[in-house]
């Protein structure tokens, strides 16, 4: 079973985008390997629903965080390595023998080209390997347990192999037309089909590497799946992961108390709080170190937001409409009794007060039902807050307050408990006088 979500959720969180500003994927792009970058996107497109395959993952990526140890080499020699063993594709050797036997009549007629980048495949090739035996058989001796092992071992045995002893052995820069034969029956024909898993090992390696680096410069945490069919998410010490020094904040949604319900002035901290809420979600998911100090959860079947719901002007939705079809796509979701985490930022903004406040009051005790689900839900009209306490018990209400200081308002970012009493909008628009400015101004 596949983890739900969809493109609004994706974009609400800024999840994907190699080269997209403050992307969560661009923290752990930095891949020396092409194949390891197709890893990476196929990690982050498939966000795992097995507590077993989660946690085993997190466990390899926090052995990387805790060593220290250089992928053994880099883009430019890798590619050469990538496209050399790919080259042949097993192939007969003599197949190999003809077009090095063609390259080097080319090169006696002044055309040097084929054979120099023959050479250099090779040489590259068996230089790479060389860094990653010794890689492997430092790796070895600390990975004992890790569900890397096998792997790490299997690339070991390989790269022992007496067979390839003239390969690992050899010390010049400039390999003659035998050697050249030699190295590339070896490489491309006797044993391309273990070669190739040898670099689909170092794709593993190169996506490790990076995500643990990253772990390890971040301070970020490896979150616990668990087992038990009690729907639970507990984060301490939450942060936006692309955020340097952000305020960190601990939160809890349970069975029993499944909606999270939070209110703010604008300013205060309610989005970034959800965003960060949802990207540990997402990221828990693929086994990915997160944004906090410990998070243990329950597998989600998928999740969902409405944070920055765009209207369609190609379809006629104003912003309210774009909001209503949006939440109905939700509520068709959690109608599935699925097992989902929700998050609304401020449902029906897009409409007046009154229509705001029912719609939102309405459609919270509506969810407040679906015990499977985990509900995040915000906004800046208090008094929904003070009614749904009234009508419902399974709700956690919490707020990130405002302080005035000299009659400006400055922000904490820090969750307390209740809901906010803070109505400090006008003092903002007085404090930039624009009252002023419109009346000063001459016609």
């Amino acid at each position: 079973m596949s983890f739900e979500t969809d493109k609004q959720t994706l974009e609400d969180l800024n999840i994907l985008g190699k080269f997209k500003n403050n992307s969560i994927y661009s923290i752990f792009s930095g891949m020396v390997t092409r194949g390891g970058e197709r890893l990476l996107e196929k990690m982050f497109l498939n966000p795992l629903t097995n507590a077993e395959e989660i946690n085993q993952r997190t466990r390899v990526f926090r052995y990387f965080k805790e060593h220290d140890v250089a992928f053994p080499g880099d883009t430019k020699e890798c590619d050469v390595v990538e496209q050399y063993l790919a080259g042949a594709s097993g192939k007969h050797w003599v197949f190999n023998l003809a077009l090095l036997f063609r390259a080097k009549m080319l090169e006696l007629i002044g055309n040097n080209t084929v054979i120099n980048q023959w050479h250099e495949q090779v040489i590259t090739t068996v230089f790479f390997l060389q860094k990653a035996k010794r890689y492997l058989d430092e790796v070895g001796k600390t990975i004992a347990g890790n569900p890397m092992e096998e792997g790490i071992k299997k690339g070991e045995a390989l790269l022992q192999n007496k067979t390839l002893a003239c390969v690992l052995n050899f010390q010049g820069k400039n390999l003659s037309l035998t050697e050249m034969f030699k190295f590339d029956k070896l490489l491309r024909c006797d044993m391309n089909k273990q070669f190739a898993e040898l670099v689909k090992l170092f794709h593993e390696i190169d996506v490790n590497t990076v995500v643990g680096r990253v772990a390890r410069e971040r301070d970020f945490s490896f979150p616990v799946a668990l087992t038990d069919d009690e729907m639970s998410i507990g984060i301490k010490g939450l942060f936006h992961p692309a955020l340097p020094s952000a305020v960190s904040n601990d939160l809890e949604i349970t069975k029993s108390k499944n909606i999270f319900f939070l209110t703010g002035a604008n300013m205060a901290g309610k989005s970034t709080l959800m965003k960060s809420f949802g990207i540990a979600v997402y990221m828990a998911h693929m086994g990915f170190p997160v944004a906090a100090k410990s998070m243990t959860f329950s597998i989600q079947d998928g999740l969902y937001t409405s944070i920055n719901v765009p209207d369609n002007i190609n379809m006629g939705y104003s912003h309210f409409y774009a909001e209503v079809l949006r939440v109905k796509k939700v509520a068709e979701e959690v109608s599935l009794s699925k097992r989902l985490v929700v998050i609304f930022d401020e449902l029906f903004k897009g409409t007046n007060v009154k229509d705001a406040f029912d719609a939102t009051l309405a459609v919270t005790k509506a969810l407040a039902n679906r015990k499977a689900c985990s509900f995040m839900i915000s906004t800046h009209i208090i008094e929904v807050g003070q009614e749904l306490g009234k009508a419902c018990d399974n709700v956690t209400f919490a707020y990130l307050p405002t302080v005035m200081r000299d009659k400006v308002p400055t922000y904490t970012y820090k969750l307390e408990n209740g809901i906010t009493s803070d109505k400090h909008g006008m003092i903002i628009i007085n404090n930039e006088h624009i009252v002023d400015i419109i009346r000063s101004r001459t016609i």
